[in-house]
């Protein structure tokens, strides 16, 4: 086994031990030789069996680079800051606590941060596949809003990213050097505990951005995102909606400017989801239409209300 890994593979996790146990077992399957990465969980309080998931994976996978730690912090920005702290490679993987990984997923990492060794930032392709569904997507999910399940997929071919478009958290490469020289995700930002805000990636990224470093699109780094029921529930929609509009009112707060931008941003996003609606009203899809103009209604009301009030 190598001294020292060639990337760490990072998971952020918060309750989430069954769907943990699953992506650890992914993890251990791996073609990549285990002395190439190491495997970083990081514990953000959870109150579920986490804690006796990594230890028996220990026990089971001594071959395995394998640390588990504890972030008291609450907040998902808090972890993934920890785990670039606690990392002993320099590059990092970050992907999430439930995930399905292909077992070439590691080797194929390794593959790019050797053959794009000047590529600071990278994200990879995420694909949804939802538990308790037979189909690929459920029919009243309009193909439109399955991002906000994950979904992050721009094909087959590698690129770099757009100005409107970043990595997502689920499936991204983030090199040591760019936290030492830009620092880290902003901690009043992204998930904490039971609150669904988010933005963190965005803010991150145009930051990283403004310093002139390109972010790249990996297409073959590619992992598929696992959505139990308890995601399809309306109350949990709601609360994931009105934090994206609260996520993204944190983010321009500082700036009158940026933030007046915004405002009228989301009226001529309403304005469009209103005519998408009419689209799916017009082919019989009234599921479908419906959930577009609650999520663009939640979403602005998070944004007008900030995070005052409550989810």
């Amino acid at each position: 086994m190598q001294s020292k890994p060639r990337i760490t593979i990072a998971i952020c996790t918060y309750n989430r031990a069954g769907y943990l146990k699953d992506t650890l077992d992914d993890l251990a399957a791996q073609t990549a030789s285990p002395g190439e990465f190491e495997i970083l969980v990081v514990n953000n309080n959870s109150r579920d069996a986490t804690d006796t998931v990594c230890e028996i994976f220990s026990r089971t996978n001594p071959v395995f680079s394998f640390r588990w730690v504890d972030e008291i912090n609450q907040g998902l920005s808090y972890a993934r800051n920890r785990a670039a702290r606690e990392a002993h490679s320099p590059v990092i993987i970050y992907i999430d606590d439930d995930v399905h990984l292909p077992n070439t997923f590691v080797q194929t990492a390794l593959e790019y941060i050797e053959k794009r060794s000047s590529t600071m930032c990278a994200g990879g392709r995420i694909l949804v596949s939802f538990d308790d569904e037979e189909e690929a997507r459920p029919d009243w999910i309009p193909a439109e809003l399955m991002p906000m399940f994950g979904l992050h997929d721009l094909g087959k071919k590698d690129q770099i990213y757009l100005p409107n478009n970043f990595p997502r958290g689920g499936n991204m490469m983030i090199r040591k050097t760019v936290f030492d020289a830009f620092g880290y995700f902003d901690t009043q930002l992204g998930r904490t505990g039971e609150k669904l805000l988010g933005s963190e990636e965005k803010a991150f990224f145009e930051r990283i951005r403004k310093n002139g470093v390109e972010l790249h699109y990996w297409a073959d780094l590619e992992l598929t995102h696992r959505i139990g029921s308890s995601r399809l529930e309306d109350e949990y929609l709601r609360k994931q909606s009105v934090g994206i509009g609260q996520s993204e009112r944190l983010r321009v707060e500082s700036s009158f400017k940026q933030k007046t931008k915004k405002f009228g941003s989301e009226l001529i996003k309403l304005a469009g989801s209103l005519i998408l609606s009419l689209g799916y009203l017009a082919r019989g899809k009234t599921k479908s239409a419906g959930f577009i103009i609650r999520f663009r209604f939640w979403v602005l009301r998070g944004f007008l209300t900030g995070t005052n009030q409550h989810n």
